[in-house]
């Protein structure tokens, strides 16, 4: 907890926060853009057709390279939002079942009653130091949570991160913005695939660059407020202080397990597991070099900020305004003591990446015979 303490600021005030309202109204903005960007390209490349359009569009059926609605837009310069489809099983690492991890089940749903939202269907263990909530169709929803990050966590820093992540699912942040940013984030990606020199000067482009500007300058608040909103909930529930460490945790461990897996290599690791091996990386650093880091990564936060959170001096300063909670024994045990078997587990995400997949198929993938 001491390395949050680092980033304190007496003298700067946190960035502002966009209030409900505002986040509504941003939201409705989006949803007018992503609804009406088709309307407008098909108004478009109607007229374009028939200024003479039509002769490059049948020229391209006729060479079989115009075989949709995409193809005929692209072929008038313009631009239509890629679709990346979503497989959560693809995604998101496998599903957890309660014999897996009862305590972890327990305090989910401890959490989300407090909250004020029903559990996730689903929680599912990533590969990576990443916790998030994620949301498909319209009953899907998963808690995705970093194998990693459990070996680095205390269980009250835990608490924060899943606080945290269950009050986006609460407050329906995973639904009622995500198709819209899902629908600014693939106009960049088209954007990006489409740069000839015929397409720039063509009105359905700037009609997608209209929009996509749009779009991101409505978006990036609205994540930034769900942010700050999902702090505060979490600094309500486990500490301010205790929170901050989260925050920071998470934060520097994520590019260290990056380096790790850059360097692992399973044929000379001595028998360990990717996340044996980085859970020994880490309990070996020695604790002037960890604080060094700390510093070194609250120093660079201008450059290391991003559209969708505000920087993390901003968001430490709004946590630790809140009170401490006193921790509990059983609060400072390292988070991956709420797995039942954790070192089953990590053996199990090793093979799936870098050995032969010999996971049972079931209704859980680490649901263990006769438990």
């Amino acid at each position: 907890m001491g390395g949050a303490d680092v980033g304190r600021d007496p003298n700067r005030e946190p960035g502002p926060t966009i209030g409900g309202l505002s986040l509504r109204l941003r939201g409705l903005g989006l949803a007018v853009i992503a609804g009406g960007f088709p309307v407008g390209n098909a108004l478009g490349a109607g007229a374009l057709i028939a200024l003479g359009g039509f002769v490059p569009v049948v020229g391209g059926w006729l060479d079989d390279r115009v075989t949709s609605w995409s193809d005929v837009v692209a072929t008038l310069g313009g631009v239509c939002p890629s679709r990346v489809a979503g497989d959560p099983d693809a995604d998101h690492g496998p599903v957890l079942g309660r014999a897996d991890a009862p305590e972890l089940f327990d305090e989910v749903a401890a959490l989300a009653r407090r909250a004020g939202a029903r559990p996730p269907g689903q929680l599912r263990l990533s590969y990576l130091p990443c916790c998030g909530a994620t949301a498909w169709g319209r009953r899907g929803r998963a808690l995705l949570i970093g194998l990693p990050l459990l070996s680095v966590l205390t269980r009250i820093e835990l608490r924060a991160v899943l606080a945290h992540e269950l009050a986006h699912l609460a407050r329906g942040d995973a639904t009622s913005v995500a198709r819209s940013a899902r629908f600014v984030e693939a106009l960049g990606r088209s954007l990006d695939a489409s740069r000839t020199d015929r397409a720039r000067l063509s009105p359905l482009l700037g009609w997608a660059r209209l929009c996509h500007a749009a779009g991101s300058a409505l978006l990036a608040p609205i994540a930034r407020g769900q942010e700050t909103r999902a702090d505060r909930f979490a600094a309500s529930v486990a500490g301010g202080d205790a929170t901050a460490s989260a925050l920071v945790k998470v934060a520097l461990v994520q590019p260290l397990f990056r380096e790790v897996l850059g360097h692992y290599r399973p044929d000379v690791s001595g028998g360990l597991t990717l996340y044996g091996y980085f859970r020994s990386f880490w309990r070996r650093l020695p604790e002037p070099l960890l604080t060094s880091m700390r510093h070194g990564l609250l120093s660079e936060l201008p450059a290391r900020s991003d559209g969708a959170h505000p920087p993390l001096i901003d968001r430490l300063a709004v946590v630790q305004s809140y009170s401490n909670r006193p921790p509990t024994e059983l609060d400072l045990e390292p988070a991956e003591s709420v797995l039942g078997d954790p070192i089953a587990l990590e053996r199990m995400l090793h093979n799936r990446l870098f050995g032969p997949d010999t996971v049972p198929a079931g209704p859980s993938l680490f649901h263990r015979a006769g438990s």
